[in-house]
């Protein structure tokens, strides 16, 4: 098992903010991102309250102008902190953030091996916000003056819900109705919309400011300790995911012998999964009263008190989405099966026939309800079932598993229901109804009801009609048959048909797979071949998004590539395949989606509409653990 500090990404120089995911951390309470510059932070979001503005950004006097600091930064990412430092012409700063362990605290410390006068920018809006509709985050563009200078702190506030902010930096505070305004040189005021610290530095200071939100004016925090608590909050949280018996998990997982292969991949699996653990404090009546957009309103709340969410915090960091869980449950079935537990039980709640996942704030279902859902649910059932042996959970809630069974070959609708980015790929399609063939075959297990097999075999044969010599057919409601060159169908018709398919069809699916879709070290999820390869019929943020266009892949959709060849008794390529994929944990954990450009493939920035964080990276570890990888 390799140290936390062994996990640290290799230092990342990226020269276009477009094509960088910049870096992400966490101290399960909340998620903070860097902000593209050599200081500051955005997207820092702590349950109930969340705040999108990149704040605490760094400018410098240059003579008589005021500039911004120049953004030619390296990254260097670690659970517990991120660290940057000017290069170029930017060199002579460097910084470092943390999160205080268990609080909603972001901290940074700024240091410097060059004079000059800095000036510090905080502006933004804490929000209490409710990821319900979709992956919306609190809004940048604030149509109010909401910040303020108190004594040493500069406090932000909101005026449709009780969410604030308070930033405490040294220097001389000053507020101004905006950023123009300051830069102007007019007239400070006493409520603006951004607040500036100005500090004199020469070679050797350190400049240092935290930030705490919520509901409630926060306390003065003692950095020290702070600063410190979340690195061994992370150390005793990594050690006890691998420890029979621990007290912060309601299990573990088998640890993995230091030195042997594929070890950075296994380790920074699990550690994917972790980072998306959150961990939801006792909430205020203040907390009750929110919003998503422009509409506010109170609410009970039934949140859960733990859950592993899809990921951010770019869109959705609080949201547990049923698709992601899919991914999850082999490994919190071993990990924290108790969590897990809760999750379905919450799913089942919303009912994940009309919403696509759970707020784990509200304990509301979010967003509408996914053509995946069904099967994906029968899934996570089957995992947690297999792995922990408690069948009386899954008789319990049988008639709800009843409700997730698909008898017939399926027509999933318009391709929104599907996956939005690939607007060829709806109706009848072979992925989702190989699912819920493998759905059918467990009811029969955890039953004992014939039926269900007899049903499965005969929907086996139908999805098997839809085989293309590699690929597979969608068809249309006027029965017309359209090739679609995607990984699900190689992925879900592999994973849960294995034994159904004939030699001939599984070689046809690996030719296609290795001519069409595989790299050294990731897959296309669409292929380049394919005729909706970017296809100019959908917006371009869909156009190029790398998770399941033709510009790269979700990253969860190479580790069940991985297990298609591992069942299809390809074991030497797959693991082979697997020691390149190890290449790209060099930038961090996974997350949602890595672009494939010529020097191999990159995580994916949200500019690809794809967020920093994501669980289904955990499937590597997975896999690894099933097939004694």
């Amino acid at each position: 098992m390799l140290t936390i500090d062994e996990l640290a990404s290799d230092w990342l120089k990226p020269e276009r903010e477009e094509e960088f995911s910049l870096p992400v951390i966490t101290n399960f309470r909340g998620v903070v991102q860097a902000a593209w510059d050599v200081a500051g932070v955005q997207n820092w979001v702590c349950a109930p309250t969340g705040m999108a503005t990149p704040t605490g950004l760094m400018f410098w006097s240059d003579g008589e102008r005021i500039r911004r600091y120049p953004r030619s930064v390296a990254y260097r990412w670690k659970a517990y902190e991120i660290e940057r430092m000017g290069v170029g012409v930017g060199a002579g700063v460097s910084s470092f953030v943390r999160m205080a362990a268990g609080l909603p605290v972001v901290m940074e410390r700024i240091r410097f091996a060059r004079s000059m006068r800095i000036h510090l920018v905080f502006g933004g809006l804490p929000r209490v916000w409710r990821f319900t509709d979709y992956w919306n985050v609190p809004p940048e563009d604030v149509p109010m003056l909401n910040v303020e200078r108190h004594e040493g702190r500069f406090v932000l506030t909101d005026t449709k819900t009780f969410g604030m902010a308070e930033f405490h930096v040294p220097g001389e505070l000053r507020v101004f109705s905006d950023l123009c305004a300051w830069r102007d040189g007019d007239e400070e005021v006493e409520r603006g919309r951004v607040g500036v610290a100005t500090v004199d530095v020469v070679a050797g200071d350190e400049v240092m400011w935290y930030g705490v939100q919520g509901c409630e004016s926060g306390s003065v925090v003692d950095v020290e300790e702070a600063w410190d608590s979340g690195r061994e909050e992370w150390e005793r949280t990594w050690k006890a995911a691998f420890e029979p018996g621990n007290t912060v998990f309601s299990g573990s997982l088998p640890r993995r012998e230091r030195g042997g292969g594929l070890e950075r991949l296994y380790d920074m699996s699990v550690l994917s999964l972790l980072m998306t653990r959150r961990e939801m404090p006792e909430l205020s009546e203040r907390a009750g009263v929110a919003t998503g957009g422009q509409c506010i309103w109170t609410e009970e709340v039934r949140p859960l008190k733990t859950a592993y969410v899809i990921g951010g915090p770019e869109g959705a960091p609080t949201t547990c989405f049923l698709w992601e869980m899919e991914f999850q449950a082999s490994m919190l079935a071993r990990l924290d099966p108790a969590v897990l537990r809760e999750m379905m039980e919450a799913m089942m709640r919303v009912d994940l026939h009309e919403h696509w996942g759970v707020e784990m704030v509200s304990g509301r279902g979010a967003g509408m309800g996914y053509g995946i859902n069904a099967g994906a649910f029968l899934s996570v059932v089957r995992d947690y079932v297999r792995v922990t042996g408690d069948r009386a959970w899954a008789m319990r809630h049988l008639e709800y598993l009843r409700s997730c069974a698909r008898r017939e070959l399926t027509d999933y609708g318009h391709y929104q229901h599907i996956l939005e980015c690939v607007s060829s790929y709806e109706h009848t399609i072979a992925s989702f109804n190989a699912l819920n063939v493998a759905g059918l075959r467990f009811l029969e297990e955890l039953t004992g009801e014939g039926e269900y097999g007899r049903a499965a075999d005969e929907l086996a044969g139908r999805v098997l009609e839809l085989y293309e010599g590699g690929p597979y057919a969608c068809v249309l409601p006027d029965g017309r048959r359209r090739t679609v060159k995607t990984v699900l169908d190689f992925v879900y018709v592999g994973r849960c048909l294995a034994e159904d398919l004939s030699g001939e069809m599984k070689r046809g699916m690996v030719e296609f797979f290795e001519r069409d879709l595989k790299t050294e070290d990731w897959v296309y999820a669409l292929s380049p071949r394919d005729e909706n390869a970017l296809t100019r019929g959908l917006p371009s943020f869909q156009t190029f998004r790398a998770d399941h266009q033709a510009t790269g892949a979700y990253d969860g959709w190479p580790a069940r590539a991985a297990e298609v060849l591992l069942r299809f008794g390809r074991r030497d390529e797959a693991i082979e395949w697997l020691g390149g994929i190890e290449r790209v944990t060099r930038e961090g954990p996974f997350g949602q989606a890595h672009y494939i450009y010529e020097d191999g493939a990159r995580k994916a920035s949200f500019f690809n509409g794809n967020m920093y964080l994501s669980t289904a990276g955990c499937a590597y570890a997975g896999v690894m653990i099933e097939f004694g990888v």
